[in-house]
C-alpha cells in the first residue's frame, strides 16, 4: 500500500495542515468506491509525540522524525504542510530544533535517489526544503509576499512567484498558504490519479488556480530593496508614457548594466519585466474593481492596443480579462 508522510513542524498553519488532511480522507472514500484504484495511507510526523500547531491546538503524531529516519521506511509522497511564519520569526524558525530535525529527515530521503519518491512542501515550508539543499538549482515557488527574502537566502533557487504550484523532478512547491489546496491536487493526481483528484476537487469545491500573479499586491515589493521600490514607484508614475530601460536606469541613477542586476537579484525579472508587471498588476486592479472597456484599461497602462495587454495577462495570468471579472 502507498504511504503519505505529512511532515509537521511546530507552529504549522492550522488551516494547512487541515487541508492537507481533509483532502486525503476525501480522496481514500472516493478512492475505495472506485475500481482499480489503489488504496494509501497516510501518517503525521513531528518531532515530538505531540506537537502544537499555530493556533495553539495539539497534535498527537503517528511518529517522531527521528523514528521515521531510523524506520528507513519510503513514502510516495512527503507533503510539509504551510508554516506560519515569515521575516525574522522564519529565519529562527529554521534553526530550530524541529525544524533541523526535519531537514535532517529529507535529506536521507532524497539521498536515496528512489524513482518513487515525491516531495511536496507550499509557503514558507518552501523555506524548509531550500534549507535542507534540495532546490539548489531547481525551479520553485514560495508565497510571493516572502519571494525577496527567499531570493536573498536562496540565490541558488530558481525562483517564479507568479505560479501557484511548481514541479521540478520529485519536488513539488506551491504558493501562498491556501495554494496547499492546489499542491494537494497536484499530489493526488500523480498518488491515485488524475480522476480521483478531479472529483475531489468536485466534492470540496476546489477551483485550480495556476497563477499567483492576480493577488499580488503592487505596494509590496517596495518595502523590501530600496532602489526597486524607487524605480517600481517611478514605473506607476509613468504608466501612460513610453518607457525605456535607459530612463528607468537613469532614474534609479545607475547605469543600464548595474541596474538591470540589481533588479535581477532583488525579483528574478528583467527590467523589461519588471514594467510589464508593474503594468499588468495596474490592469488587473482597473479590470477587476471597474467596468472600463480593456481598450481603456490598456491604454491607461500604457499600451497603444489592447493586444498586447490581452496577451501578458494570458501569459502571466492564465486567463481573459472576461475571466477577471
Amino acid at each position: 500500500m502507498k504511504t503519505v508522510w505529512i511532515l509537521v513542524p511546530d507552529g504549522v498553519m492550522d488551516s494547512s495542515l487541515a487541508i492537507t488532511l481533509d483532502v486525503l480522507r476525501t480522496a481514500q472514500a472516493i478512492a475505495a468506491r472506485t475500481r482499480g484504484v489503489g488504496q494509501f495511507q497516510f501518517r503525521v510526523l513531528g518531532a515530538r509525540a505531540q506537537v502544537r500547531t499555530g493556533c495553539g491546538l495539539r497534535l498527537r503524531t503517528d511518529a517522531t522524525f527521528r523514528q521515521a529516519e531510523r524506520e528507513g521506511a519510503t513514502p510516495q509522497w512527503v507533503i510539509v504542510p504551510a508554516l506560519g511564519e515569515y521575516g525574522a520569526r522564519l529565519a529562527a524558525h529554521l534553526s530550530q530544533p524541529d525544524a533541523l530535525q526535519a531537514q535532517r529527515l529529507l535529506r536521507a530521503l532524497a539521498a536515496r535517489k528512489l524513482r518513487s519518491l515525491r516531495i511536496g512542501a507550499s509557503c514558507a515550508s518552501v523555506f524548509l526544503l531550500a534549507e535542507a539543499g534540495l532546490l539548489a538549482q531547481r525551479s520553485a515557488t514560495t508565497t510571493w509576499w516572502l519571494a525577496a527574502d527567499f531570493r536573498a537566502r536562496y540565490p541558488d533557487v530558481i525562483l517564479d512567484e507568479r505560479r501557484m504550484v511548481v514541479p521540478d523532478g520529485p519536488l513539488v512547491t506551491a504558493g501562498s498558504a491556501f495554494s496547499q489546496l492546489d499542491l494537494m491536487l497536484a499530489v493526488l493526481g500523480d498518488l491515485v490519479g488524475v480522476r480521483i483528484a478531479d472529483l475531489c476537487a468536485r466534492y470540496l469545491l476546489i477551483d485550480r488556480r495556476p497563477s499567483q500573479a492576480r493577488y499580488m499586491i503592487a505596494a509590496h515589493a517596495q518595502q523590501h530593496d530600496p532602489v526597486i521600490g524607487a524605480a517600481e514607484r517611478w514605473i506607476d508614475e509613468h504608466l501612460t508614457e513610453p518607457m525605456t530601460v535607459r530612463a528607468l536606469a537613469q532614474a534609479a541613477a545607475m547605469s543600464e548594466k548595474t541596474f538591470s542586476r540589481r533588479v535581477q537579484a532583488a525579483t528574478g525579472l528583467s527590467p523589461i519585466r519588471l514594467i510589464q508587471r508593474r503594468r499588468l498588476m495596474m490592469a488587473t486592479h482597473l479590470i477587476e474593481t471597474t467596468k472600463t472597456p480593456i481598450e481603456q484599461v490598456a491604454a491607461q497602462v500604457g499600451y497603444r492596443d489592447s493586444t498586447t495587454l490581452r496577451r501578458l495577462i494570458r501569459r502571466d495570468l492564465d486567463t481573459s480579462p472576461s475571466g477577471l471579472r
